[in-house]
């Protein structure tokens, strides 16, 4: 008898995932996911990035681009996201990060400050792919990762194979200012079963919405990029520090 509940629950819980992935490609169409890698300032697979004074290593996932950066030298370290950029395809955009991510106003995030051997963890998008609609917050891909069900949007996603994601970074450290600038080249895109795609835990929760008003005006320059929403893996809050070497 409780064999045959266990098989029941079971086979339940497998087309309740089936229905799940099913509607998701009726209404989303097919899933892609993309390989990403460092180009520039060096090539690196890891897509880790270090000189004297910080170590910086990236994830290209979904909405954003998330990082963890370490501050090795010896004076604070001053990160000014006001002139921060990042650029998709040749499109250029000033940036979103984790404090900003709802945010409804016009002004750019505020300077990160790292002290020595200080660590920061934080995500970057375009300011254009979260908004608010009128009725509900959207968050928009950098790359598109669903095609509707058409062959031309299935082409467009094939066709970025070989594209580039690139981010300034206006790093003040002691007296001198680098405008780091960060490439990544998609080197590949398959396609992946909507049964094996799990949203990102991380992404904020959507703040209330009650008196938002639409904020498609915002005078910045807007990514437009046709995608689906959601999701990258957890990697914010798990990703080890990387080491000091002395």
């Amino acid at each position: 008898m409780l064999l045959r509940l266990f098989i029941v629950i079971v086979s339940t819980l497998v087309l309740v995932g089936c229905t799940a992935s099913s509607k998701l490609q009726s209404t989303l169409g097919n899933k892609y996911k993309y390989s990403v890698s460092m180009v520039g300032p060096g090539k690196s697979k890891d897509m880790l990035f270090r000189d004297e004074q910080l170590i910086i290593q990236f994830r290209v996932d979904e909405p954003g681009v998330r990082f963890q950066a370490q501050n090795i030298s010896p004076d604070t370290m001053r990160i000014d996201w006001s002139k921060a950029t990042i650029g998709v395809h040749g499109l250029v955009s000033p940036i979103r990060t984790m404090s900003t991510f709802y945010d409804t106003t016009k002004e750019q995030p505020a300077s990160q400050i790292l002290p020595s051997l200080g660590v920061v963890r934080d995500v970057i998008l375009p300011r254009g792919n979260t908004y608010f609609d009128g009725t509900q917050w959207r968050i928009d891909d950098v790359l598109p990762t669903t095609d509707a069900n058409t062959h031309g949007m299935r082409a467009t996603i094939m066709r970025l194979v070989g594209s580039t994601i690139e981010i300034r970074l206006p790093i003040e450290c002691g007296s001198e200012v680098r405008p780091y600038v960060f490439s990544f080249s998609v080197d590949s895109v398959h396609q992946i079963s909507w049964s094996d795609y799990r949203p990102a835990p991380w992404i904020p929760p959507h703040p209330p919405v009650k008196g938002l008003r639409p904020t498609s005006q915002d005078n910045f320059t807007t990514v437009v990029i046709a995608g689906g929403f959601l999701g990258f893996l957890r990697y914010m809050m798990t990703l080890k520090k990387v080491p000091v070497v002395e």
